[in-house]
């Protein structure tokens, strides 16, 4: 079998990179030349400004070389507004913009940052004017009479978009250090669905977005997703500071260890807390932003699929932005969590407010997940006022949590019920589900931290961190939470909290009593 030497490997390498990058090159000046043959120039531009500045929430993933971005959405739209050369010039300012994002930091000079930036550029445009191409073949046959069916054209090129894009890269770096195509695939192969749904689902609401309402379309479906992925890359830059500070102290363990041989079981039994300390950390994360985002997720795929009236649409709108804030409130609230962790006391911001109103606005934005499920959300849509004076954004996140969980473990077609009613000086929240139910022997651990119930752990994701939060903000408004439930019939969670704050003295002697 013949071997191709490093010189000539490298060779290959460099002409296959100029290869290319000249390719990139005549579609970007195809598609400049084509520029006043577009309809709405300023949709067009907004878009391509749009795709670049979405570059700026692009995250890579902690201990991995994968890039989590949107822009790749806002190519595809612009396919299916103005066309294949028109999106090489969106992807190509978009790749332009992340690749000198990601060598700022580490400038490996003229030369090097010109080949970086001219194959990104090439690479990307080669690939989603092929995918361009391949949409409007397919559009036609397809049509738009059945929506599934008009869905195909998008997920054929997404797919078309992110293998074309995968395989230019791979024989790169096969011709670059001679690694095996295959085994780069197989490596990444598990974040292929990731890029196809994005580029897919994205682009195809942006598009539809923009065709219905123009630049209102723009604002009101594709901002929020931006804002949510900059959320996503602070937590994870939060994250990845976190890991190196554990990461630290690990390091400082292991030197201690060396100096004192005849302490180091114990210090291993320290390094193992440490690296569950670091696994909670990152289940706190998943767990908060799960719900949010599927709540943006869901009614994104109502406004794609139905036709609303003006009203609808407005409200289904806040309720998308009214996720994005819960977004935003759980990075401010970050440092808190960790307390929580930790055993530091929590610290509240009351105020007055309608616990009615606040369980309503928890169940709309879970209406979506009920909806993908056939789950009847029950609950008042005009509420009797329940006022109670406590932090409203810790009580909102603990009865989302807990209607998300009545949700996640119904199965289809279930029922969920929500009450909020006044019992004497408390204010009573219950949630009842048709769900699987939880077994007895179980039932006196379900608020431990960590736990799960073993027969749920196959029927969806969880970390068996949240119902252990959401006790601790409801005894930090000196409430209760308590559980009944069978098994094959359904749980009924029960949230009691006070309705007016409690003078120092009082909280002093029920923390006595409880003692």
């Amino acid at each position: 079998m013949t071997t191709i030497s490093k010189e000539s490997r490298l060779n290959w390498r460099n002409i296959y990179l100029a290869l290319i990058s000249l390719i990139g090159l005549v579609l970007v000046i195809w598609g400049i030349i084509q520029i006043p043959t577009y309809d709405n120039l300023l949709t067009f531009f907004l878009l391509l400004i749009l795709a670049v500045a979405a570059q700026t929430t692009a995250t890579r993933l902690i201990e991995s070389n994968v890039i989590v971005e949107v822009s790749s959405a806002v190519s595809m739209s612009v396919v299916a507004l103005y066309g294949p050369s028109a999106a090489v010039l969106v992807v190509s300012a978009s790749m332009v913009a992340l690749t000198f994002f990601s060598i700022r930091e580490n400038w490996p000079g003229w030369r090097g940052a010109s080949e970086r930036i001219g194959f990104n550029m090439g690479m990307s445009a080669i690939a989603i004017y092929v995918a361009g191409l391949v949409f409007h073949a397919l559009a036609v046959p397809f049509g738009t009479s059945n929506i599934l069916l008009a869905f195909v054209p998008w997920v054929v090129a997404a797919i078309v978009y992110d293998q074309l894009n995968l395989w230019i890269l791979i024989v790169l770096l096969h011709l670059q250090m001679g690694a095996k195509p295959l085994d780069i695939w197989k490596e990444h192969r598990w974040v292929i669905p990731i890029n196809v749904l994005v580029m897919s689902a994205g682009g195809g609401i942006l598009a539809l977005a923009v065709q219905q309402f123009g630049l209102l379309g723009i604002a009101i479906f594709f901002l929020p997703i931006v804002l949510s992925a900059y959320s996503f890359r602070l937590y994870v830059n939060r994250a990845r500071q976190q890991l190196e500070q554990l990461e630290e102290l690990v390091e400082l363990r292991t030197a201690d260890l060396a100096w004192a041989n005849e302490n180091l079981a114990e210090a291993n039994k320290e390094l193992e807390e440490l690296s569950k300390e670091k696994d909670s950390f990152l289940a706190v994360l998943t767990h908060d932003m799960r719900t949010p985002l599927t709540s943006i997720k869901g009614y994104g795929s109502i406004l794609r699929d139905r036709e609303l009236d003006r009203v609808q649409q407005e409200h289904i709108a806040k309720v998308i932005l009214r996720s994005q804030d819960t977004l935003l409130d759980i990075v401010n609230n970050l440092l808190e969590i960790g307390k929580l962790q930790s055993g530091t006391p929590i610290l509240l911001e009351r105020s007055s407010f309608d616990l009615a109103l606040v369980v309503k606005s928890a169940a709309e934005s879970l209406e979506a997940s009920a909806m993908e499920k056939k789950i009847i959300l029950n609950y008042d849509q005009i509420p009797s006022p329940v006022d109670i004076t406590a932090d409203e954004k810790k009580i909102h996140r603990v009865i989302l949590n807990l209607i998300s969980n009545a949700v996640k473990y119904t199965p289809d077609e279930g029922e969920v019920f929500i009450n909020t009613s006044v019992n004497g000086k408390y204010a009573v929240v219950d949630i009842r589900d048709t769900g699987y139910g939880i077994p007895a022997d179980e039932l006196p651990y379900i608020f431990d931290r960590y736990s799960r119930v073993k027969k749920h752990q196959s029927i969806a994701i969880g970390t068996g961190l949240g119902l252990a939060i959401v006790k601790s903000l409801v005894e930090a408004h000196n409430g209760e939470i308590s559980v009944t439930s069978e098994e094959n019939v359904g749980s009924t969670f029960t949230v009691k909290l006070p309705t007016q704050v409690m003078s120092k003295s009082a909280e002093k002697a029920a923390e006595i009593a409880a003692a």
